[in-house]
């Protein structure tokens, strides 16, 4: 026998039997179950927990933007049943430029980051008690030129980035809370 030799398992009908019963058992014991697939009931979809719940109004623009997606991620963009309770979502954003150039002659580029932070309270409607509170963060970055126009855009982009991301945010915060006190 060699150093590299070895010994093959012993490949049998019985050996490929036991393992592949032994496989399907430990597949069995899965309890695996999505928080938000079709099967549960805080998908956002028409008739379910998240489409009862009411956003409050927003007060800028990036606001808008965080509150319209997640008005269509609850509701999946259908009407929406009965509301139950109610998102009371408060919108900070802040934009800050990394590494400014300021010198009109030399037209390199830099960067920026905006950063979109959102605050809620959920509330029963029935009985106006909050039942959940928490904040969530985004951030998105854009490149900045030599141009004007396109840095407002570039800026403009990055803030409806960032209010996307903290809504889907929100959206798995609040669907949570919504299956934990349910």
């Amino acid at each position: 026998m060699s150093l590299f030799s070895f010994t093959p398992i012993v490949a049998s009908a019985g050996f490929r039997v036991l393992a592949v019963l032994s496989g399907l058992l430990f597949l069995s014991a899965c309890q695996f179950q999505p928080l938000h697939g079709p099967g549960s009931n805080t998908y956002g979809a028409s008739g379910s927990k998240l489409s009862a719940i009411e956003v409050s109004q927003a007060y800028n623009r990036v606001g808008q933007q965080v509150r319209n997606h997640l008005v269509f991620l609850f509701t999946g963009g259908n009407p929406s049943p009965q509301k139950t309770h109610e998102a009371r979502i408060r919108v900070k954003y802040n934009n800050n430029v990394l590494a400014a150039i300021n010198d009109p002659a030399i037209q390199d580029s830099s960067a920026g980051i905006v950063t979109v932070s959102v605050s809620y309270d959920l509330i029963d409607k029935t009985t106006g008690k909050s039942i959940a509170t928490g904040s969530r963060q985004a951030k998105a970055s854009y490149d900045r030129t030599g141009q004007v126009f396109a840095n407002e855009r570039a800026e403009r982009d990055a803030e409806d980035r960032a209010a996307r991301e903290a809504a889907e945010a929100l959206r798995l915060a609040i669907a949570a809370d919504m299956e934990k006190f349910s």
